[in-house]
């Protein structure tokens, strides 16, 4: 029997009321996909559709967990939050073990029509995944470098420092700006903690591009179409590297 797909049918039931509702009128459509035996099939159309909202709690108090990580967006869209249990990653991230569920409620917020919404949730899906990155880095293959995975390179839309500063403030949210501004997401390995920054396009330019590792002659070469002369190019990746964003 296949005990872990029917553990995550199970689940998802659990969290999802409407999910639970259209087991009861079309269980074939509902359990499509699930990797179940007919006989565990049989199982979840018999348990009646009020059984599973017996603890109508529950996926509040995960909805506090999660909004813990993701304040600035839930904030402006509570209502979207709610949605996420709902949603193609709540469902995809239980039934297909797609990883953290934090995550998934970082890409459920980042899905949405709210540009501000949309700007703040990237900015907190990038600390949720760099605090979520094993203590120890890998190092890159010899000679080469990469950007480390305790950081991230976001690009929102212009305005998101001053709407996030005024969201955690509790002041009215201003308008966005045309155009992107490029952030780093880093957590810092002493503490942990992570810390958003603003970046300047070059150093953003140059970062994107370690996103696979490459060779430092290749960083250096970037540093330079970049306008950085030879010198130069040769300080910023040796600062990076003892700044720890390059491994």
């Amino acid at each position: 029997m296949s005990h872990t797909a029917l553990r995550r049918v199970i689940v998802r039931l659990l969290h999802d009321p409407v999910l639970a509702d259209r087991l009861a009128t079309d269980p074939t459509a509902t359990l499509a996909g699930a990797d179940l035996s007919l006989e565990e099939r049989t199982w979840l159309v018999a348990v009646p559709a009020a059984a599973w909202r017996t603890d109508p709690d529950r996926p509040h108090r995960v909805l506090a967990a999660l909004r813990d990580e993701y304040a600035a967006s839930t904030a402006l869209a509570p209502a979207h939050a709610e949605r996420f249990f709902r949603s193609t990653h709540f469902h995809g991230a239980i039934q297909n073990d797609r990883g953290s569920l934090a995550i998934a409620f970082g890409l459920h917020m980042a899905d949405g029509a709210d540009a501000r919404v949309v700007a703040l949730a990237r900015l907190e899906l990038a600390t949720a995944a760099v605090r979520r990155v094993p203590r120890r880095v890998a190092p890159s293959p010899p000679g080469s470098l990469r950007l480390t995975p305790t950081a991230r390179v976001v690009r929102a839309r212009g305005g998101t420092a001053e709407l996030l500063a005024a969201v955690r403030a509790g002041n009215a949210p201003p308008p966005l700006r045309t155009g992107e501004e490029p952030f780093l997401v880093v957590r810092t390995p002493d503490t942990h903690a992570v810390t958003v920054e603003g970046l300047e396009e070059g150093l953003a330019t140059l970062l994107e591009g370690a996103a696979m590792a490459l060779p430092r002659a290749e960083l250096e070469s970037l540093a330079r179409s970049l306008g950085a002369s030879i010198d130069e190019a040769v300080q910023v990746v040796e600062r990076l590297v003892a700044d720890g964003l390059l491994v």
